[in-house]
């Protein structure tokens, strides 16, 4: 199972997923993780600096097609880790397979690792109001 978490430095846990400078993909086997690759963001419009011509933090149009190459460069992900994203990326996210757990860990690997052992303690909820 590969899990992705989203990063500015590999190493904390980005606070706003689409403009996260990299995602940390762990490969996890057995209760164990067994790889680790880091793949650079750039799939997201916010990463890219372009929002459709939106201001900052709007989006007030799209649908799943504004995130397709994000769904399409985690598609081999089944778990999705983070401290919070938007409504939308979790709607396409599960639209896709792909099942989204917020939790409140800052580390990457801390989190990598207790979601390995089955002990990552995941919120209700962590969805932001504003993409």
């Amino acid at each position: 199972m590969k899990i992705a978490i989203a990063s500015d430095d590999g190493k904390q846990i980005a606070a706003h997923t689409g403009r996260c400078a990299c995602f940390v993909i762990f490969d996890v086997q057995n209760a164990q993780i067994v790889g680790c690759e880091v793949r650079p963001n750039t799939f997201t419009a916010h990463a890219s600096g372009n929002c459709n011509g939106e201001p900052e933090g709007a989006h007030r149009s799209g649908g799943s097609g504004r995130h397709d190459s994000l769904l399409d460069a985690l598609s081999d992900c089944q778990v999705f880790i983070c401290c919070g994203m938007g409504p939308r990326l979790v709607a396409d996210l599960h639209g896709h397979g792909i099942k989204v757990i917020f939790c409140s860990e800052t580390d990457v690997q801390e989190a990598a690792s207790k979601f390995a052992s089955g002990t990552l303690q995941a919120l209700d909820a962590g969805i932001c109001k504003k993409d």
